[in-house]
This record gives structure tokens, sequence and C-alpha cells, in this order.
């Protein structure tokens, strides 16, 4: 069995945000975690990323000219003009810029940063009733970054997002939150059925991550009954979104038939996504797929090339694997494979 992992709490860390855009790949470092029993077949670190929530992005949705700017200055690589451009449209009482502004502090781009400048800003946000404010106010206070650490007001700030003013993708990030807040008794009781409802509204606006610990809840039969091809649809779901965790857990499922046929193929498919983003289990899985000749023509060298990075990655078993296929590879096959463990194969898809 994999070990427990942590998953990431999702938050909202976005400047002004993408509505309705999902960046499974994105991690701005700062979103906290909490711990969680490990899905069957879940990966043994962490992921990556919060479920496709924004990294810290200026881009507004429906921008004014001043907050095009800001966009411009930002995806160039202009931080210190993104600033000045986020100050003055912020001083002048604008939500969103108040809300980046706050950000940028909080994350020191552009500007040193300033935990106490970042919470300054994003309560005058938050007090026009922007979510996005409102979902980083409840980050920071569930951290303890620039204000003292309170799960209490992290979950009252949370709640307040999901109700407040914003597109569905803030509110989706709002009730995640809520679900995990739930689903670990912070700042409220352990309550799995509040924590089911949190998530399937977040799901249903789309949010991957939300959707992947649904599937995890119908997994275990957590707040919902226990039902295993609602939980592969949750994943599938999610893994479809991009999301690296939830493509490990489908591509369990199809590897062992539960909930779904089995399917090699499908597994394999899934496995080779989540292991082109750096997941070591996904590595492992597929290393096992080469080596077996399931759903795939058996290929040793490859077997041995993924068992070796997911051996670099810390994955234990895949270690010992790597030294079990040392002793039946000819020479000539391992240095194919170690051409494919080089840091520029390593780059490559």
């Amino acid at each position: 069995m994999p070990k427990t992992i942590r998953p990431i709490l999702a938050v909202s860390l976005a400047v002004l945000g993408l509505s309705g855009t999902a960046s499974a790949s994105a991690d701005s470092g700062t979103a906290p975690q909490v711990s969680a029993k490990a899905l069957s077949g879940t990966p043994a670190a962490p992921p990556a990323s919060p479920a496709g929530i924004p990294s810290m992005d200026p881009r507004p949705d429906t921008p004014t000219a001043e907050l095009a700017a800001v966009k411009a200055a930002y995806e160039s690589g202009d931080y210190a003009l993104a600033v000045k451009l986020l100050r003055a449209e912020a001083e002048r009482g604008d939500a969103r810029a108040q809300c980046g502004l706050g950000i940028m502090y909080a994350h020191g781009r552009g500007v040193a940063r300033d935990d106490q400048k970042a919470v300054e800003w994003l309560m005058k946000s938050a007090a026009q009733g922007n979510s996005k404010a409102e979902n980083n106010l409840g980050t920071l206070y569930y951290s303890g970054q620039g204000v003292a650490r309170s799960y209490e007001e992290a979950f009252r700030w949370f709640s307040e997002a999901s109700r407040g003013e914003g597109d569905d993708w803030d509110r989706a990030v709002a009730l995640t939150n809520l679900g995990n807040m739930y689903l670990e008794g912070h700042g409220t009781r352990k309550d799995y059925d509040r924590a089911a409802a949190a998530l399937s509204a977040a799901a249903d606006k789309g949010n991957p991550y939300a959707a992947n610990r649904l599937g995890y809840l119908y997994e275990r039969g957590l707040g919902v009954p226990k039902d295993p091809k609602l939980s592969a649809a949750w994943y599938r779901k999610a893994a479809d979104q991009g999301y690296t965790t939830a493509e490990c857990n489908i591509g369990t499922m199809y590897e062992n038939g539960q909930g779904v046929m089995l399917d090699y193929g499908e597994a394999l498919k899934y496995f080779t996504h989540a292991a082109l983003k750096g997941s070591a289990y996904a590595q492992n899985k597929l290393a096992r797929l080469y080596e077996h000749g399931l759903g795939t023509p058996r290929d040793l060298v490859l077997a041995y090339a993924w068992y070796g990075r997911a051996a670099r990655r810390g994955q234990e078993s895949a270690a010992e694997s790597v030294k079990r296929l040392q002793l039946v590879l000819s020479a000539s096959q391992l240095d194919e494979a170690a051409a494919k463990l080089s840091p520029e194969a390593e780059a490559q898809p």
C-alpha cells in the first residue's frame, strides 16, 4: 500500500484570477496542507499542486483598461510594473486590484514580501465582498501567515467566500476549502455529510480537486453511500481535467478492475499522463505495466527506465526493481535505458 499522503488544501491564491480556468500544474507554494487517509492507489508523495486552483495570476476575468495593463506587465515578467499599476487601482478602491496587491505582497513578487501589508490589502478587498480575497484570507488564517493561526477564522472566511460575490470558480474554491475543513474537523466539527455536500457542489462547478476528493468519499463511503462506480467516475472526471493525483487514482482502478472493467490500456494511458508530469507513483506503476506487458508490448528497457525515474524520486520498491532488472538486461540494453534516464531525456515526454 502506498504511504499516507497530505493532499494540498485547495485555495485561491490568484491575484485576479482566470474565470473557469484550471491549472493543474500550478502551485503557489504557500497553500496549507491537511492530512487524510491514502486512497487505494494514491501516490505516496503529495500532489504538486492544488487541483486546478489558479496560481498567483494577475489576469482579470473582464479587465478594465488599467487592469489589462496589469495583465500585460505580469505576463511579460515585469512584476514591479504590475505592482505599480495594481497599487494605483487599489488606492482608487478597485477590489480586484486590492486583492492582487495583497497577493503580490504575500508572495514578494515585484515588491518585498510583507505579510502585514498582504493582510491589510486583502481585508480591504474582502470588505467589498471579493471572494478571492476572502479565500486568500482564509488561507492566511489557516497557515498563520501575517495573522495568528486560527482554523475558526479560516473556516469563517471560506464560508464568506462561498456566499460572496464572484464567479462560479471562486465559489468552487471556497466550497472545496469548506469540504476539506469538514473532513478534517478544522475550525468546525468533523462532518462527512457536509464535506460531501460541499465537495459535490464544488465538483459540479468544475473543480478537479473537489472531484478527486469526492471520488475518495465514494470509495470509502464517507458522507455518501459506498459506490466504486461513482468513485471511478469522479476520479475520471478530475483526471480528464489533468489533475495528476486523480490520474493515478483512476489508473489504479482500471489496473485493479475496481468500479470499472479491468483495462490495462486505460491504466497505461492515465499512468503515462501522470508519469510524464513527475509522479513517482505513476512512474513505478507504468514501469510494472511495461515489465509484464500489460496493456502494451513487453519492454524491459522502458520498464527499467521508468523504474529508474521513480527510484530517483524516492520510490523504494522501484529501486528494488532497478536492481532486479540489472541482472537480466544486457549491457547494450542498460546503455539504452541509461540514455532514457539522462536529464535531457527526463525533460522530454
